[in-house]
């Protein structure tokens, strides 16, 4: 009897299910719907925050990387430090019974323990399994800044210079002045770029290099400590759309559309409503209704077109991905998603779908391009840093609203 119990208990272990993380936030302090930075000497707390759907209690850990420019993790032991930066004791919190799509919550706030984010530049994070912490369910980015370089910005309405569309309404664009002065301690020759992302858009970010010419970029330097960078061609776009899953009544479990009136229509010409700046809100988790849904999204373009066209959003960390693709039957596009109840900010794009990418994204051509549109720009400046066999910092840093 004692050999039948192991062996089916082995059994339940060998079939029990692997946790799912879901709706993962990351933000600072109280900001749920901004681009997470911390600030280097302030009291910033970094939140991560998420459900998991599982058979039983799951046993997370967090694992914190720094990174180069590109997101490739150093390994330096001088930059990692001697903790290795990791949170096993996650506290895991049961979900109310009524709710369906995930049993646990979890909300930690960093730094903490021996969490600590010592240098300046991009990290990540790891939601891993506690004892193997290879296995990882999800994943990611946020900044870490240094203000060591005060940042100066003008922008103002502008008209597209040089190659000209031929339409009006996408020859809207922004002028983007950034000057700064670096400190007699850093070396201008270590002076990389600066880096602007609109909003949430972390995977389509304008890059302005030294030593960048052009009918719409520009760089300007005195020989010493003092940078100028300019854009002419910042496309302000539209306000996203949004859905609003917080009625019970209208948005019924398990299955409803992302708009109560059905389909939607290109907004090229309609400029749209005040919206989350790329965020999302869930509803709180604690509320009996807060279930995820199979929310269906239906889409009618108003020509054929041969691109393919993707669902981009707050529940796709603003990246245009294969796995979005509408399904194109008679001219209306389609998909399903699992969400949970709260507002989401989203958009339509077409592109060209090539194995697990997308390429030549149009971002405009369902949504319009309206100077009145209100966004958020975070401005980086990133410096070559001489220490420990150099890596990449962020010297400068100034969050705009425009």
């Amino acid at each position: 009897m004692i050999v039948f119990i192991l062996l089916f208990s082995f059994s339940l272990l060998l079939n029990a299910q692997e946790p799912t993380v879901k709706s993962l936030q990351a933000y600072v302090n109280n900001d749920i719907t901004g681009l997470p930075v911390i600030r280097l000497g302030t009291n910033d707390k970094l939140n991560i925050e998420f459900d998991a759907e599982a058979e039983e209690e799951p046993s997370f850990a967090i694992v914190f990387k720094f990174c180069d420019e590109n997101w490739t993790q150093y390994t330096d032991i001088g930059l990692i430090g001697i903790n290795d930066n990791t949170l096993y004791n996650v506290d895991v919190e049961r979900l109310p019974m009524t709710i369906e799509g995930a049993e646990y919550h979890i909300k930690e706030s960093f730094p903490q323990d021996n969490v600590e984010f010592l240098r300046s530049g991009n990290w990540k994070f790891f939601i891993t399994d506690v004892q193997d912490t290879s296995i990882v369910y999800d994943w990611g980015e946020f900044y870490v800044v240094k203000n060591s370089t005060k940042l100066k910005t003008n922008i103002q309405d502008w008209r597209r210079e040089g190659s000209i569309s031929g339409n009006s309404e996408l020859d809207r664009v922004l002028n983007l002045k950034v000057s700064f002065n670096i400190p007699d301690s850093l070396s201008p020759f270590r002076v990389k770029y600066v880096k602007i992302i609109k909003n949430l858009e972390t995977s389509n970010p304008v890059i302005l290099p030294k030593e960048s010419f052009s009918t719409t970029k520009g760089y300007e330097w005195n020989g010493a400590n003092s940078f100028t960078f300019i854009t002419r061609d910042l496309e302000p776009g539209n306000e996203y759309r949004q859905t609003n899953l917080y009625d019970h009544h209208r948005f019924q479990y398990p299955v409803t559309r992302a708009q109560f009136d059905g389909i939607e229509y290109s907004r090229f010409y309609q400029f749209g409503k005040r919206d989350l700046n790329g965020g999302f809100k869930l509803m709180n988790r604690n509320n009996q209704y807060a279930d995820y849904l199979t929310v269906q999204f239906l889409f009618r373009p108003p020509d054929k077109t041969d691109d393919d066209i993707f669902i981009v959003g707050s529940f796709t960390n603003w990246e245009v991905l294969p796995w979005f693709k509408l399904d194109n039957k008679e001219g209306l596009y389609s998909i399903n998603l699992e969400l949970k109840r709260g507002i989401y900010d989203y958009q339509y794009v077409t592109g060209i779908e090539e194995g697990d990418f997308v390429k030549d994204i149009d971002r405009r051509i369902f949504e319009g391009n309206f100077w009145e549109t209100n966004n958020v720009y975070s401005i980086f400046v990133y410096y070559k840093s001489p220490e420990f066999g150099e890596y990449d910092e962020i010297i400068g840093y100034k969050r705009i609203v425009r």
